[in-house]
């Protein structure tokens, strides 16, 4: 399988991991696509800024599998579609737009999220080692305010 389409296989895995999670009440469905020491980043700047916390903020796998086990606690991913695809396969890159229907389990209004996202590959694609989201800013924060109604999220300032 040629390296470019490997990387969109991963890719429709990786984002199908956001809804298989949730499905099956599963939090580390969420790592199936990133490798062991894959890092993920989330911009832009005054999204850190907004929760206090540094802007070279890095999320480790653990990190991010426990904040989506409480994600998947008060909402769930729907349909997600994604557009604008590039691949550099020299590089092991890939970025791409997407948008994703999130259904808060409280009956509250849905939310249409839109993220950009960055992407680094192992050497054949199967496996994600690096993410970088530009998130959508006010779509994360109410999230976060309906995810972390009475408990710490991650993104929280650090101590």
């Amino acid at each position: 399988m040629a390296f470019r389409q490997k990387v969109e296989a991963t890719i429709k895995s990786y984002f199908e991991a956001y809804t298989d999670g949730e499905k099956h009440n599963d939090a580390s469905i969420i790592n199936r696509e990133v490798s062991p020491d894959c890092t993920r980043q989330l911009l832009p700047r005054s999204l850190t800024k907004a929760f206090g916390i540094p802007g070279d903020f890095i999320l480790d796998n653990e990190a991010y599998q426990t904040q989506f086990a409480k994600d998947i606690a008060v909402f769930a991913v729907g349909a997600t579609i994604t557009s604008n695809l590039v691949v550099d396969s020299e590089a092991r890159k890939a970025a791409l737009t997407s948008s994703s229907d999130i259904k808060f389990k409280d009956g509250s209004e849905n939310l249409q999220l839109e993220f950009s996202w960055f992407f680094d590959f192992n050497e054949d694609g199967s496996k994600v080692t690096k993410v970088i989201e530009f998130c959508d800013k006010d779509s994360v924060m109410l999230m976060h305010s309906k995810v972390s109604a009475d408990e710490p999220h991650v993104l929280d300032a650090k101590a």
